[in-house]
């Protein structure tokens, strides 16, 4: 005879909606770094297109992680709730959240196709791979807070 499973909190269902946030971000990310690593010499306008439709997807998805004064309750506002002590910690998540988002859009203006600009592939390949990196990092920091306030692990099981 097998054990009733344990009953889920809210909890759970907010760490499940950040896990499939964080999933489709991950995955916009690895669409970009995809089409970052595509030649571009000869095909700098298919190049451009790629790298271009990975950068809105990107974008996209680190909006849809932006808390909304007008939206539902979220992990992080449960967590700064119920364990004030985080508020800090919380608040500089979300402001790097909100900064990257900004840099995305930054870098996606600045590839918007215009045949009089000549776009160096090789900078936007360092430009992205620096919000790479930040991406990566505010990940782990997210990861890191929620599961010190909440044991919950926000990475896939």
């Amino acid at each position: 005879m097998s054990e009733a499973p344990a009953p889920r909190s809210p909890l759970d269902d907010l760490a499940d909606d950040v896990r499939a946030e964080r999933r489709t971000a991950l995955h916009a990310l690895h669409v970009v770094e995809f089409a970052l690593v595509a030649p571009a010499p000869r095909r700098h306008r298919t190049w451009l297109h790629r790298v271009t439709v990975a950068v809105d997807a990107l974008h996209a998805a680190l909006r849809a992680q932006l808390p909304a004064a007008d939206g539902p309750m979220r992990l992080l506002d449960e967590i700064a709730l119920s364990h004030p002590d985080y508020l800090a910690r919380i608040e500089q998540v979300q402001q790097d959240l909100l900064d990257l988002t900004i840099a995305v859009a930054f870098l996606r203006e600045h590839i918007e196709p215009d045949p009089t600009i000549e776009i160096d592939p090789a900078d936007v390949r360092e430009r992205l791979g620096t919000v790479a990196a930040r991406f990566r990092e505010h990940q782990a920091r997210e990861a890191d807070l929620v599961y010190e306030a909440t044991s919950r692990e926000l990475d896939e099981r």
